[in-house]
């Protein structure tokens, strides 16, 4: 994958090393500012690699359907995200910017990632099949151990929330299949902008917005 997804597996590989030595605020702390700094270095790469004009599209875009799916996510009662330092918007204090902001890091990551096993001129569907496969895979890694015990920034079981019935590595199985789909529709959605006349790009992802929100919508009203 992308350097700005490597040096955020080893960041959180360091960090799940570091046990008792060093107080649980300041592991908490380091993991959200290398959300931080993992979207600062995707910029930096994509604007270098890929150009302004598409750097704007993915990121914004990524930004606003992971963002905006997380809040509906957290409304339904999901999860939360419990003692973060700056979340968006500030009030109510429900979803960390940060989450945002790597979720749309990822993104460019991945489709990098899968461009260069398959190749540029590869099917826009089987890159962004990859593309999901990809982020599911760092998933697997990630999520057991940030949302687990100690570190828990974000939880999966607690009053007024959604229980869940099928569980994989202590992280509810919903979030891996949510993974897959988001990534590989705003994949797909980037894709198929990308090869079509600039002037409609915003317009395009404008309705894909809405597309994915209601897919996530529904994909949040499963009994899971």
């Amino acid at each position: 994958m992308g350097s700005a997804e490597d040096c955020l597996a080893t960041t959180v590989g360091a960090l799940s090393r570091l046990g008792p030595s060093v107080p649980l605020p300041t592991v908490r702390r380091a993991y959200e500012l290398a959300l931080f700094v993992l979207f600062l270095a995707a910029l930096v790469r994509s604007s270098r690699t890929r150009g302004t004009a598409v750097t704007v599209r993915e990121l914004a875009f990524g930004f606003a359907v992971s963002q905006t799916v997380e809040l509906l996510a957290v409304a339904l009662g999901r999860y939360r995200y419990p003692d973060w330092l700056v979340y968006f918007p500030p009030r109510p204090a429900l979803v960390p910017l940060a989450i945002g902001l790597g979720w749309a890091a990822l993104l460019p990551g991945v489709m990098r990632a899968s461009e260069t096993l398959l190749g540029r001129r590869a099917a826009i569907w089987r890159l962004a099949a990859l593309d999901g496969a990809l982020a599911v895979a760092l998933d697997l890694v990630l999520d057991p151990l940030v949302s687990g015990p100690p570190v828990r920034m974000w939880l999966w079981r607690g009053d007024g929330m959604t229980p869940y019935r099928f569980w994989l590595l202590g992280v509810p199985v919903f979030n891996f299949v949510g993974w897959f789909v988001l990534v590989f529709a705003c994949s797909l959605e980037l894709r198929y902008v990308d090869a079509r006349p600039a002037s409609r790009a915003w317009t395009s992802l404008s309705l894909f917005f809405v597309a994915d929100l209601l897919i996530a919508f529904s994909l949040m009203l499963l009994p899971w």
